[in-house]
């Protein structure tokens, strides 16, 4: 059996011709669909030849559909409906109805400062919801486009357009180091903190990072003994050892009195960041995620609020 090729019919005809089934009159159906009556003639000679079939036949009692016309006239109504349900905006769940698993690429820093305000609340308004963090690449862009993970959040940096990428907070550096450390408590300058032993965090697996290369820009380099990848091991470590940590305030200062931690001020700004959500443009109606940023974006408001001492502009 012969398929018609849909490429070339034009689909408005279908909308058209509906309506003339439906008025069996030009003049009441170019009224209905806000065309002049000539264009619906001349509709109606194209869906004759297309049919091939006259479609509607002019009697004295007026236009009267044929045969053919009539047994059209349902699945026509049946399809346009269809088509009109698909262009109808979906209802999205409510969040007691997601299910499944989130997964999302960070590292412990947003497992420590982000996910315990969060919790209660998605314990409570979407119990069936899991959210699962998982360890946060180099190729994060990679993991974005496979589906590996809903959603990376990391420090911004230049991210690729075909991704969404929104702040969610800022942050600085501190110093600290044990409170018997020689350099506890004092300021101190690019040599002298090039100098000292450290311990970093390379949470995706390499060293270096803006500290390096602002100390790089001046000819100098730290010496690093111990590297670690977790945010939250590093000050523990630190209680016990004669090394300079230098990590994000928003882990440090909540540590420093029950580790016995000092901060060691410098001569020269240690750099800000700024921490970000980045999604994939396709998952732009992906209700459950949508709905976890809206809440995660909300808490890390509140969060920036709360931490205006420890962050002045």
């Amino acid at each position: 059996m012969h398929r018609p090729n849909l490429r070339g019919i034009d689909l408005n005809l279908l909308v058209i011709l509906r309506v003339l089934l439906e008025e069996r009159n030009t003049t009441r159906a170019a009224e209905r669909l806000a065309m002049s009556q000539p264009a619906v003639s001349r509709a109606l000679s194209r869906l004759r030849s297309m049919y091939h079939d006259p479609l509607l036949i002019r009697t004295p009692q007026g236009m009267e559909p044929t045969i053919r016309a009539l047994e059209l006239l349902a699945p026509l109504r049946q399809i346009l409906r269809s088509v009109e349900q698909t262009l109808q905006p979906l209802t999205p769940p409510r969040p007691t109805e997601f299910t499944g698993v989130l997964r999302i690429a960070a590292h412990s820093y947003v497992e420590y400062v982000m996910l315990p305000g969060l919790i209660e609340q998605l314990h409570r308004d979407a119990p069936q919801l899991t959210i699962q963090i998982v360890p946060l690449c180099s190729n994060y862009d990679r993991q974005l486009d496979e589906g590996q993970v809903s959603m990376v959040i990391m420090r911004h940096e230049n991210v690729p357009s075909r991704f969404d990428t929104l702040p969610l907070l800022d942050d600085r550096l501190m110093c600290v180091a044990n409170h018997h450390h020689p350099l506890a408590g004092k300021r101190i300058d690019y040599q002298t903190f090039a100098a000292a032993d450290h311990l970093v965090v390379a949470p995706r697996g390499s060293e270096g990072g803006v500290l390096d290369d602002l100390l790089a820009r001046r000819g100098l380099a730290r010496h690093t003994q111990l590297i670690v990848q977790s945010f939250l091991a590093a000050p523990f470590i630190l209680a016990r050892s004669r090394l300079l940590l230098t990590a994000p305030v928003r882990i440090l200062e909540p540590m420093k009195e029950a580790l016995k931690l000092r901060e060691i001020h410098t001569q020269f700004a240690l750099p800000r960041f700024v921490v970000s959500q980045i999604r994939h443009r396709r998952d732009d109606n992906h209700a459950a995620l949508n709905w976890f940023c809206q809440q995660l974006q909300q808490w890390c408001h509140t969060l920036q609020a709360e931490c205006r001492e420890l962050l002045p502009a």
